[in-house]
């Protein structure tokens, strides 16, 4: 086997930088520019590109929007809780921490088991259904007169988003090529600072507008809001998501398209026709993949507590200083850094195949702020810095989806495990230290939370150079076997993947 092909072999795995072409010299920096912010790979040809239209146009779509109007409801808690609903329900304490807790057990709990439906269900009837139930009890919650009839609300709206994230991420790795897939899951994963982002203005607009309107108090119409953002979303998912492309039936795709994203992805398209069994459990245990990947995105939602919450009450503590409006506009700013940094990590990440280098970076930026909080006699202005740029970390959240994606392309199943386990474990260890680390009877300094965040972000680059050490082993174990005569199956297979990522062929 040549040292080439070796090479390519082990870029695919690892994700190190490869970009299947000899370096082109004296380019301008306009040319350099228009190659680097090219969305279609280069030579692909036209009905290629149409069918990525067409499927970005579905899944990109829908998904973004799901994303977003789940964590619209999600940030609409907290939101509400400092501009009225606090003193209207008469609530107190950790009231707003067990809203949390009562709302994410059945997201947890449900997340596994509704991913790996969607191998044997079709996620164009699971996904939009789910969604119109949530939409439904997320506008009940407008009319909750006390706090155990917004528990019963929050736990169902959990139940039935359960498979929204996960499910999104399971379509799009679905169909996509492992070089087009970084930059998808970028802007799916956008979506959510956007909603949590959007819902502080919309919480703005709700108390200045319409606070009082046909006796019902601004943060009550937040939820109508949300719902009417949420349904027609839902609707539209019935007919935008293709299912898979062992199963689709859409509408909207010809025939040859669909045969088309079949022998784009390879086996990731095989159709299962066995019963689910504990023999994929079994499978993904025996592996480095499921332990270190759920522990990093364990470790990134430890960190993600801080985002939440801690700004937002520090605000309200000090209400004499800030207006409603700045407590619900200031920590949208952190949602703003999470976009930015996001887009632009899983841009570098397609272009180099490189998801450590942006991945470590945010956590050590994250760690820094985490730093800077717990030493809190600071300037207010450290401070908001801290809680800023904290959202850094949220680039976690699509470089390691695609990380464990791009690892596990090949088997549905594999991957539909990897990564519910990944959300599902993450949340249920979140939800379980929520009220310790940071209970909102501490605001405004969350001092055992902060040291505790400070400890994961640390921890998080930690797990991210052993996922790349793994990584390179894997790829150094290939390339000895590529050195032998008669290719192993599997080996064959990752060959030929490779070959075809570079042609642009299917």
């Amino acid at each position: 086997m040549p040292e080439k092909d070796i090479t390519k072999i082990s870029a695919e795995i690892t994700g190190d930088e490869y970009s299947g072409s000899e370096p082109v010299k004296n380019r301008s920096f306009m040319e350099s520019l228009k190659e680097n912010l090219r969305w279609y790979e280069k030579g692909m040809s036209k009905s290629e590109k149409l069918l990525l239209f067409k499927l970005d146009a579905m899944i990109l779509t829908f998904t973004c929007l799901s994303s977003f109007s789940l964590s619209l409801d999600i940030q609409n808690v907290n939101n509400a809780y400092v501009s009225g609903m606090k003193e209207d329900l008469h609530l107190g304490g950790n009231d707003l921490n067990m809203l949390t807790i009562v709302n994410q057990i059945p997201y947890c709990v449900f997340m596994i088991p509704g991913t790996m439906l969607m191998t044997r269900v079709r996620p164009s009837l699971l996904m939009p259904t789910c969604e119109t139930l949530w939409g439904i009890f997320t506008l009940l919650n407008a009319f909750a007169q006390n706090l155990n009839t917004m528990y019963a609300y929050r736990f169902l709206v959990g139940f039935f988003g359960s498979i929204s994230y996960t499910g999104s991420i399971f379509i799009i790795g679905s169909w996509y090529k492992k070089p087009e897939m970084s930059r998808r899951l970028g802007l799916y994963a956008v979506a959510n600072p956007l909603g949590s982002m959007f819902s502080g203005y919309l919480q703005t607009a709700a108390y200045d507008g319409l606070n009082g309107v046909r006796g019902l108090a601004g943060w009550r119409w937040l939820f109508i809001i949300c719902s009417i953002i949420t349904l027609p979303i839902a609707l539209y998912g019935y007919i935008a998501i293709p299912d898979t492309p062992a199963t689709s039936r859409s509408l909207l795709l010809t025939k040859d398209e669909i045969e088309m994203s079949r022998q784009r992805v390879g086996k990731g398209a095989a159709p299962r026709t066995t019963r689910l069994s504990f023999g994929v459990v079994k499978q993904a245990l025996s592996g480095w993949k499921w332990y270190l990947f759920v522990a990093s995105w364990a470790l990134l939602d430890q960190s993600e507590q801080r985002l939440s919450t801690s700004m937002s009450l520090y605000l309200k503590y000090y209400s004499n200083q800030f207006s409603v409006p700045q407590i619900n506009n200031l920590p949208t700013v952190t949602n703003a850094i999470s976009v930015i940094t996001t887009l632009t990590a899983s841009w570098y990440t397609d272009k180099t195949r490189n998801p450590f280098l942006p991945a470590t970076l945010a956590a050590a930026m994250y760690a820094i702020t985490a730093y800077i909080l717990v030493a809190w006699n600071v300037p207010q202005g450290a401070k908001f810095f801290a809680w800023f740029m904290g959202g850094s970390i949220l680039v976690l959240q699509s470089l390691l989806m695609t990380w464990a994606s791009i690892l596990t392309i090949e088997d549905l199943e594999q991957r539909a495990f990897l990564t519910g386990s990944m959300n599902c474990l993450g949340n249920a260890i979140k939800t379980g230290t929520n009220i310790v680390v940071f209970p909102a009877s501490q605001a405004p300094r969350f001092k055992r939370g902060y040291i505790w965040t400070a400890i994961t972000g640390t921890l998080q680059i930690i797990f991210l150079v052993l996922i790349k050490l793994m990584t390179t082993w894997d790829a150094k174990k290939m390339k000895q076997a590529t050195v032998i005569e008669g290719l192993p199956a599997a080996e064959a297979d990752v060959v030929m993947d490779v070959k075809n990522d570079e042609t642009g062929s299917s």
